[in-house]
C-alpha cells in the first residue's frame, strides 16, 4: 500500500485541533473510576448519535455499559476497530490514599487546556487515546468519503488492573479486560483492531499474561508479653515474622523467573515481572498480640508461552521447601498473547507513519510494552490486534497531562490507517 496523498490531504483538512482538545477535556471532566464508567459512556453514546454513527449500548453489568459506535461501510470491505478504556488509573477520591502517600485536592484533577496541553485525571491513561480515535472517525465522516468496511469505535469498561479479593468485591474491582471480553463475545467483532492505549505512539502486538495469588502464614494469637524470646521464637509463633521468610524466598525466585522467561517478540523483548504488592497482618489497634495470620498478595506478569499453571507449580515448590505451614489462593489468571496475522495492519501503520513523519513507528520500549492491555483480548480470539496510542505523563501523584500535538499525531495516523484498511476489499471467510 502507498498512501493516496491527494485523498489523505483532503481528509486531514477536516481535523479540528481545538475540537480534539475540548473533547479530551470533556472526557476528563466526567469521573470514571473502575466500576463507575456509566456517565462517560452515556456522553460517548450521545456523541456517536450527534455525529451520525450508530450507537450501541452494551450493558456489561448493571449501569456499567460499553459505548460502541459504528460507522457503516458500503459493504464488502475489511472492518477495523479502535479500542480504548474509559476507567482511570486512580479514582480521584480519598480511596487513592491506600496507594499514594500524598494526593492533590480533587478540584485539581479536573480537565483543563493550557500551554498546548490537556491536563486532568485520566488524560494520559487513556482519555487522550479515546478522544483521538473518536476525532479520527469524525474527521472521516466530515470529509464525506465512504468506506467499504465498517469502522467500529469501542469505549470499554474495566481495563485497569483491579481484581476482586477478600472484602474488595463488586464492580469497582472488576477490571483487566472485563469490558473488552464482553464486547467481543457479544456480537462486536472486526477483521483488525488497534488498541489506543498509551504507547508513546510506538507499536507492539505482544502482551504479558497475569497470575495473582494470596499467600497466608499462621502464628499463635496470644499476648506477646511474658516469657523470654529464646523460649518462644518469633519464627515459630509470629505469622508476620514467618511471612518475611516467604517474601525472601519469593524474591529470590522472582530474580530467576524474570530472567528465565524473557520473551523475544517481533518488536523486542517482553519482560516478565513479579511484585509483592500488598500485605496484611495482625491488628493495628492491638500490637501487643502475636499475629495469628498474615497475608501477602503477589502479582506475576507472564510472557505468552507461560501458562498460569506453570507459575503455580513453581511458586508452590519454592514455598514447600521452607517448611513453613502456608495457604495459597489464586484469584487471577490471564494468558499473554502475541498477535498473529497482524502483518497487513502493521504494514498499513508503517506506510502511514512514513508518509506523515518520514519514519516507521518504533517498537514500544520493552519496559512499557511488558504490560497487560486489552490487546490480549483480541489476540486471544484470533482478531489481529496491535497497540498504538498517545501517552502523556504524570505531573502529580494522580494528575496527568498530554500534549495536544501528540493527540493530533495519533488522530492523523488513525484516520489514514482506517481509510486504508476499511477501503480494502474483504476476501475469504
Amino acid at each position: 500500500m502507498s498512501v493516496d496523498r491527494e485523498l489523505a490531504e483532503k481528509v486531514l483538512t477536516h481535523l479540528d485541533r481545538d475540537e480534539l482538545a475540548q473533547l479530551a477535556c470533556d472526557l476528563v471532566n466526567i469521573k470514571s473510576p473502575t466500576g463507575q464508567e456509566k456517565a462517560v459512556a452515556d456522553f460517548i453514546l450521545d456523541w456517536y448519535q450527534a455525529n451520525s454513527m450508530k450507537p450501541i449500548r452494551q450493558e456489561v453489568e448493571k449501569d456499567r455499559p460499553n459505548a460502541v459506535g459504528i460507522m457503516r461501510g458500503t459493504g464488502g470491505g475489511l472492518s477495523l476497530m479502535f479500542n480504548g478504556h474509559m476507567d482511570t488509573s486512580f479514582t480521584g477520591s480519598a480511596e487513592d490514599l491506600r496507594i499514594v502517600a500524598n494526593v492533590e485536592p480533587e478540584s485539581n484533577l479536573k480537565g483543563s487546556i493550557k500551554n498546548g496541553k490537556v491536563t486532568g485525571l485520566g488524560i494520559s491513561n487513556m482519555k487522550g487515546g479515546l478522544a483521538s480515535f473518536l476525532t479520527a472517525a469524525k474527521t472521516i465522516r466530515k470529509s464525506g468519503i465512504q468506506l467499504k468496511g465498517d469502522l467500529v469505535l469501542a469505549a470499554v469498561v474495566g481495563e485497569i488492573s483491579r481484581t476482586p479479593i477478600g472484602p474488595f468485591q463488586g464492580e469497582a474491582y472488576r477490571g483487566e479486560g472485563i469490558g473488552t471480553r464482553h464486547l467481543l463475545t457479544h456480537g462486536i467483532q472486526s477483521d483488525f483492531a488497534m488498541v489506543a492505549d498509551g504507547s508513546d505512539l510506538n507499536v507492539v502486538w505482544t502482551q504479558v499474561g497475569v497470575v495473582d495469588f494470596k499467600v497466608s502464614t499462621f502464628g499463635k494469637a496470644r499476648a506477646a508479653w511474658g516469657g523470654k524470646r529464646a523460649d518462644q521464637p518469633m519464627m515459630e509463633i509470629n505469622a508476620i515474622i514467618k511471612m518475611t521468610r516467604v517474601i525472601e524466598a519469593l524474591e529470590k525466585w522472582a530474580e530467576d523467573f524474570e530472567e528465565r522467561y524473557i520473551y523475544n517478540s517481533p518488536t523486542g523483548p517482553i519482560l516478565p515481572k513479579v511484585n509483592v504488592g500488598a500485605i496484611e497482618g495482625g491488628a493495628p489497634y492491638k500490637p501487643n498480640y502475636l499475629p495469628g495470620v498474615c497475608h501477602i498478595y503477589v502479582d506475576v506478569r507472564t510472557p505468552p508461552q507461560v501458562r498460569p499453571l506453570t507459575v503455580q507449580h513453581e511458586v508452590e515448590k519454592v514455598l514447600s521447601s521452607l517448611g513453613i505451614p502456608y495457604d495459597i489462593e489464586y484469584y487471577r489468571s490471564l494468558m499473554g498473547y502475541e498477535g498473529k496475522g497482524v502483518e497487513p495492519l502493521v504494514q498499513s501503520l508503517e506506510d502511514v507513519h512514513q508518509y506523515l513523519f518520514n519514519s516507521k513507528p518504533e517498537p514500544e520500549n520493552p519496559e512499557r510494552a511488558s504490560i497487560w492491555t486489552d490487546t490480549n483480548a483480541y489476540n486471544e480470539l484470533g482478531i489481529p490486534a496491535i497497540k498504538f496510542g498517545p501517552r502523556g505523563k504524570n505531573i502529580g501523584p494522580r494528575l496527568e497531562e498530554i500534549d495536544i500535538e501528540t493527540m493530533v499525531k495519533a488522530v492523523k495516523v488513525y484516520t489514514l490507517v482506517a481509510l486504508d484498511i476499511c477501503r480494502r476489499e474483504r476476501s475469504g471467510a
